[in-house]
């Protein structure tokens, strides 16, 4: 198992077993930036907010240059986000 075979099977659009696979990645290898930030994507996509934003910044403590520290400021971007337009008068 390994990151590419991971990011296949997201790409096929089999996210809960890339989700399974990333688990028992980051069981092995707790300090995998890279798989952080994977796992962070997929939870993510399952608007599971507080965890995805945890899991980004594990990447981003392991490694600083990773992207994960956008993708934390994009999620809290969705949660600031108000339509007034929706808003009941």
């Amino acid at each position: 198992m390994c990151l590419q075979d991971i990011e296949l099977l997201i790409k096929e659009g089999r996210r809960a077993d890339a989700y399974r696979l990333l688990e028992n990645l980051l069981e092995m290898e707790p300090n995998n930036s890279r798989a952080w930030y994977f796992m962070g994507n997929l939870l993510r996509g399952k608007q599971r907010w507080g965890e995805a934003i945890n899991a980004f910044n594990r990447a981003a403590e392991i490694d600083p240059g990773s992207p994960a520290s956008k993708a934390v400021e994009s999620i809290y971007d969705i949660l600031r986000f108000q339509n007034t337009d929706l808003m009941n008068p």
